[in-house]
């Protein structure tokens, strides 16, 4: 197995992680993570896919037909099995003989692979604004809005739209036939962004698959954030009355109101990449999501985006409702001493790989160095971009109708009717 460079290691504390015991030696050691994306597994690790013409239901999820060592484990050596059942035997021998390594040994690294789904919300309100108004329009005024001037659409945590919905239970639909067909498990563990679009897009793809869907709400997986009202979340106590049985208990980032959100600033890439690192650094801290051998992650182009580029993937983007695995290696390292300050990339997290204890509800806000919320999110908001202006010439009261031809609610009835394709104006990588 060939795995992509890997990213980083994160090693950085914060509030969502979990405590871990005291270090009783002299010289506690201490441990970070890194993430790699072991390639060869599918085709969307494969350079020569391309990410436009990519369909993952009419590819078996990407998977690549291929033999494993661990078919030899296997009765007949696999034959007359699906190709989802030979792989999953394979993940979980890997995951058999790293836990040999790790309870032989109390020195070195611990390994464990998992098999991540990445979903990406269906077709929301603002996606279907941000196709009417074109790209500059949006960034430059109309994401700043809760909504068009004549109430057409609100897209303030922005909801699925009718075409966003079926999406989503085409995919419900699709994970049926795989079950059936391909004999493929279901996740493990599911894990959702905060936002309204990822939270309906969720319900509606694992409904009547899981007998109790219970999702973990987190604040990190929501997207890229700041100025776009349709990035800014609504409240817990929104979240409890429309899934209630959504967990929104584990995360203590997860505020009941959103205190991320910055009505004048914009995260900028780099930041959502550290923020994503965070996330997987806290999930490998619950005994739940550590254990878990395969989770499905349901957020947003740009937040997967992120997840990629932590994971070592390469860039993949992904379209409205569209779904790809990733078989990853999680590894636990022990980071050596380091002399004169702190080391390249702040302060160094020590990690209890035993540990099985859950993120708390009530654990504390703040971090060791009293850092706000915000701060242990990512990078400095010094960093962060404002609103661009927009072009002196443009016209934003027509440039919808300009751009199509119609006014909004035409344009929003040719969308939800399919008479009006949004693939007709290029997809961007955010939302």
């Amino acid at each position: 197995m060939n795995g992509q460079k890997v990213l980083d290691i994160h090693t950085d504390p914060d509030p969502g992680a979990a405590e871990t015991p005291e270090q009783t030696s002299d010289k506690p050691k201490r441990y970070g993570y890194k993430y790699t994306t072991l390639r060869g597994y599918f085709l969307q690790d494969d350079p020569q896919t391309k990410a436009q013409t990519f369909d993952f239901m009419k590819t078996n999820f990407g998977l690549v037909q291929r033999p494993y060592d661990s078919d030899e484990s296997l009765p007949n050596k696999g034959q007359g099995m699906t190709p989802w059942q030979r792989f999953e035997n394979h993940v979980t021998s890997l995951n058999h003989a790293a836990k040999q390594k790790r309870h032989g040994s109390e020195q070195g690294s611990h390994v464990r692979y998992k098999l991540l789904f990445l979903g990406r919300h269906g077709n929301g309100y603002h996606n279907i604004a941000e196709r009417y108004y074109g790209n500059e329009a949006w960034d430059c005024h109309f994401s700043a809005l809760d909504g068009d001037p004549d109430d057409i659409m609100v897209w303030s945590d922005a909801h699925l739209s009718k075409e966003g919905r079926r999406q989503a239970a085409e995919v419900n639909d699709f994970w049926k036939a795989q079950i059936k067909e391909e004999k493929m498990s279901l996740p493990q563990a599911y894990v959702v962004s905060p936002l309204d679009r990822a939270l309906q897009t969720a319900e509606i793809t694992f409904q009547g698959l899981v007998d109790k869907f219970q999702p973990t709400v987190m604040e990190r997986l929501r997207e890229g954030t700041g100025i776009h009202t349709c990035d800014r979340r609504s409240t817990v106590s929104y979240v409890r009355g429309r899934y209630p049985e959504y967990i929104t208990t584990k995360d203590p980032l997860l505020t009941e109101t959103d205190e991320f959100w910055d009505a004048d600033l914009r995260e900028p890439d780099d930041a959502l990449t550290a923020r994503l690192g965070k996330l997987f650094d806290q999930l490998m801290q619950s005994g739940e999501f550590r254990e878990a051998e395969t989770i499905s992650f349901t957020s947003h182009s740009g937040a997967i985006g992120a997840i990629l580029r932590v994971l070592g993937h390469r860039p993949f983007s992904l379209g409205t409702g569209s779904v790809i695995p990733v078989l990853v290696k999680m590894e636990r390292v022990e980071l050596e001493k380091r002399h004169g300050g702190q080391a390249e990339g702040g302060k160094h997290a020590e990690v209890d790989d035993d540990a099985d204890d859950d993120v708390a509800q009530d654990e504390a806000k703040e971090d060791e160095d009293g850092d706000t919320l915000a701060e242990t999110m990512s990078v400095a908001k010094s960093k962060w971009g404002r609103i661009p202006a927009c072009p002196a010439d443009m016209d934003l009261q027509t440039v919808g109708q300009k751009r199509w031809g119609m006014g909004l609610k035409e344009f929003l009835t040719g969308v939800e009717d399919g008479t009006v394709q949004l693939e007709e104006v290029a997809f961007r990588g955010r939302h």
